[in-house]
């Protein structure tokens, strides 16, 4: 969706209060009779829902055929509205799961908004009215399918209702769409009531249920002080990260741009954690902590808690899948992160199902008096979308799957062989089909033909780690379609007995076009130099220093 006209109807959609009275009929249409409307073919949002995200790049859609059956043809449907351009009129407007009239509800995916236009072209001074009880739609279906034509695919919705006629529903009522209220009314989703108690055994169950587990172990829940789980927070960041190569991630990262200058590495990450985290999971000892100054029947904690469990249960869990031996691949830190998006990925679609169950949404915020243990350093925003990017892909790889219903049991011996990029994480059919893309990793010892001196430490960036350093001057847009065309990369950096350090970038990409377009992306930077391009190559090489000297220092003599 285009995104002022997403913006401003979302902000009505989230912020409205009551509206006004029924809607009106055209009395002219033949499809307002009862009779007639039924006779339509019915779609409601469980369908609608049914498609499924299978690109994040180019934002792709698979439409079941049961769907695409429909496009063009007139239909009904049942929903609540929500305005598009304000409530004063309603000509364009938005048919949703249900009403939402809070902050803290979760707002329906696109896959489950209906853009409605009422009316027509001859009558533009004819208005129509909010209707705030469930309302009865007919009128022709269209699907955003690519070469189609129409005003909701120009405005970005997924799906429209065009020459739609309105009414309030008669018959029974909707159930609220699950993840649009809670069993206690909006109250609960904005921390303001209390959840029902639970016993610490039987969440415990619940969770392995939704993670079709049958006999979880034995796991024992701790309230600890936040000194103890800043402690535990801060040794497992150590354990991730080795000593020896934090000075050196740090500078490589300052020089990219996301990390400011002279900021220790575990400092900023332990402020990303200790800033949100109320709960960690222990899986080597099968025990979570939690911390004690925070109700654990608030809605917060209760995910949080929830969120620490399926970690330790996922981590102590039996896989069976066997290894690929047609995929290989140099253990780095974009395999690494992959790894733990697909862990992250599996965890947080068991969060997401366990707050479907309650009717909450899992961006509550924590309660009243909630003091983080730690927080977010200025000019560190960059950095935490490289870190938090497992967190943020790893559940849509995993819905595309086994989609939002599917079983979690078993999930991982599903997958046949695991995911080694984070580019399979945005364009999971590669990760189905290798031959859809070319994979070009550059090796490690790319610099021994060019420097003199070996780095002091290397590693891979991933997809995942370009779109962050592209973020520094370009928009979202053109950092998903230049990053998700990668197809290898590997840095290196170099510290000097000043003080000064210097970076080569080596990256490499499908084609030339995509090549080019990824080094006219490249941010600005007052000590950089390119290698000269070469016609028809996919690959683009960089310099990067934090002084003249340093960068003088790095430059080929023979360029």
């Amino acid at each position: 969706m285009k995104a002022k006209s997403f913006l401003v109807s979302l902000l009505l959609l989230l912020g409205c209060g009551r509206g006004t009275d029924s809607g009106t009929e055209d009395l002219e249409n033949p499809l307002d009779n009862k009779e007639a409307a039924e006779s339509l073919p019915s779609i409601d949002f469980q369908l609608l829902g049914e498609a499924r995200p299978v690109d994040l790049i180019e934002m792709k859609l698979e439409f079941p055929e049961s769907l695409k059956k429909l496009d063009g043809r007139r239909v009904r449907m049942v929903g609540f509205m929500a305005p598009f351009d304000s409530l004063e009129d309603m000509s364009r407007c938005q048919m949703v799961p249900s009403y939402v009239g809070c902050n803290f509800c979760s707002p329906p995916n696109l896959r489950q908004v209906v853009y409605v236009t009422q009316g027509k072209e001859d009558e533009p001074d004819e208005t129509y009215s909010f209707i705030e009880e469930p309302s009865h739609v007919t009128g022709t279906f269209r699907i955003s399918l690519p070469g189609s034509n129409h005003e909701g695919k120009d405005l970005g919705f997924v799906y429209s209702i065009e020459e739609a006629t309105v009414t309030v529903h008669t018959g029974e009522a909707p159930k609220r769409a699950q993840g649009h209220g809670t069993p206690q009314g909006h109250k609960a989703g904005q921390g303001v009531d209390s959840l029902p108690q639970i016993e610490f055994g039987d969440l415990i169950r619940e969770v392995a249920e939704i993670m079709g587990r049958g006999s979880p172990p034995e796991i024992s829940i701790d309230r600890v002080s936040a000194k103890v789980l800043g402690d535990f927070v801060l040794k497992e960041l150590e354990l991730n990260y080795q000593k020896e190569t934090r000075t050196p991630r740090a500078k490589a990262f300052s020089l990219l741009g996301l990390l400011p200058e002279n900021v220790d590495w575990l400092d900023a990450l332990e402020g990303f954690e200790l800033a949100q985290r109320v709960s960690v999971s222990d899986a080597s000892e099968l025990r979570v902590l939690l911390l004690e100054s925070i109700p654990v029947d608030h809605p917060y904690a209760r995910l949080e808690l929830v969120s620490a469990i399926a970690e330790v249960l996922i981590r102590n869990g039996k896989s069976s899948a066997p290894a690929d031996k047609s995929v290989t691949f140099e253990q780095n830190d974009d395999s690494r992160r992959a790894k733990e998006a697909l862990f992250l990925g599996t965890r947080n679609v068991v969060v997401r199902r366990y707050a479907r169950t309650l009717g909450i949404s899992t961006s509550v915020p924590p309660p009243e008096g909630f003091v983080p243990l730690g927080l977010w350093m200025q000019g560190t925003s960059l950095l935490n979308r490289w870190y938090t990017l497992p967190d943020q892909v790893g559940p849509y790889f995993v819905n595309f799957h086994i989609g939002p219903t599917g079983s979690l049991s078993g999930f991982e011996s599903a997958l046949v062989h695991r995911p080694s990029t984070t580019i399979e994480f945005f364009r999971p059919l590669w990760h189905q089909d290798s031959n859809l893309w070319k994979r070009d990793p550059v090796p490690k010892g790319f610099t021994d033909d060019l420097f003199e001196t070996p780095p002091d430490h290397s590693d891979v960036l991933g997809a995942g780690g370009l779109m962050p350093f592209l973020a520094g001057e370009n928009s979202g847009h053109i950092v998903m379609t230049v990053s998700g065309q990668w197809a290898g990369d590997r840095w290196a950096l170099w510290q000097f007995p000043d003080g000064s350090c210097g970076l080569f970038l080596e990256t490499r990409w499908q084609d030339e076009k995509s090549a080019l377009e990824f080094s006219n992306a490249i941010p600005s930077h007052p000590f950089q130099w390119f290698f000269p391009h070469e016609d028809g190559a996919s690959r683009v090489r960089l310099l990067r220093a934090s002084s003249s000297a340093a960068l003088n220092r790095l430059v080929p003599s023979s360029q």
